[in-house]
């Protein structure tokens, strides 16, 4: 859920990627210069998803996210919940609790988002009204966030051995030069962890933060586009303050959801006692009452 960025670790993802040689076409010819003197240089398409995969290696981050869904009809809902994450290794724990509506108040959704070899992801729920944590099927992971378009398993990274890829060419979306790579998952457990099949994703030539991504879902005649937006530096991490997530039906928006971040901050050092399953619905918790200093209101 947690689930789906000029890269929000550089240093990580600089780390698996040659320098060695610019990206070069079918022909070998060179298919683009770096981006600026500090940007990596690449040979192939899978260089590009490793350093998108890696891009979250190294830190922590909380924010709180206002959420606006516009659903089919037109009809507007709004959520406002608190997210974060931790890594421990390669492995990424991420945690949100919801503050807003009052309906879903107090819903908490914890995730292990798993890059050892055989170590499968894991999510739970905690539900207030039964005062108990549920555990959630992998082939759940296709249902939306909070009811937004957002997909659970979307809060989730792509790791590069799922998939089989394509560089496209490279291009310029918003002001900052993009990879483009095509890209298929190599088997149907990928396609149940995040109900998407193949498509296009857009990365940053320097960070690897994916600006643009367009998925074509697994119900038919469906895409799922994802932009990135209002791009700035936070703690020597490149972010977004604004991104959207739509959904394509044969051709036109069906619904669309809006997320805006407040008070994001990373490298803050947040407790390991936010990343433990035990503390989920905890009266002692102190993971819902956490603001930054960043919080303004």
């Amino acid at each position: 859920m947690k689930l789906l960025a000029k890269s929000l670790s550089m240093a990580g993802a600089l780390l698996c990627l040659s320098m060695s040689a610019p990206v070069l076409a079918d022909d070998q010819k060179p298919l683009v210069e770096p981006a600026v003197p500090t940007s990596p240089v690449l040979t192939d398409c899978r260089q590009v998803l490793e350093g998108v995969q890696n891009r979250y290696n190294g830190y922590d981050s909380w924010r709180i996210v206002h959420m606006k869904i516009t659903d089919e009809t037109g009809a507007v809902k709004t959520r406002r919940i608190a997210a974060a994450h931790k890594n421990y290794g390669i492995n990424r724990r991420l945690r949100s609790i919801v503050f807003d509506p009052p309906e879903l108040r107090d819903v908490e959704s914890y995730v292990h988002d798993n890059f050892v070899p055989g170590l499968a992801d894991k999510v739970w729920v905690w539900l207030p009204s039964s005062q108990k944590v549920v555990d959630v099927k992998s082939e759940d992971l296709s249902q939306r966030l909070y009811g937004s378009d957002l997909a659970v398993g979307e809060m989730l990274i792509r790791q590069a051995r799922d998939y089989d890829c394509k560089m496209l060419g490279t291009g310029v979306y918003n002001g900052y030069p993009v990879y483009k790579v095509y890209v298929n998952p190599r088997n149907e457990q990928e396609v149940i962890r995040l109900g998407l099949r193949d498509g296009e994703l857009w990365a940053d030539t320097e960070t690897f933060m994916p600006m643009y991504s367009s998925f074509n879902a697994d119900a038919p005649n469906e895409q799922r586009i994802l932009e990135t937006l209002d791009m700035r530096w936070v703690n020597g991490v490149f972010a977004p303050a604004r991104y959207r997530v739509s959904t394509i039906k044969e051709g036109r928006v069906i619904s669309f959801s809006d997320f805006k971040t407040e008070g994001e901050v990373f490298n803050v050092g947040l407790p390991d006692a936010f990343f433990e399953l035990e503390d989920m619905g905890s009266a002692a918790s102190a993971f819902r009452h956490f603001r930054s200093e960043a919080v303004t209101n």
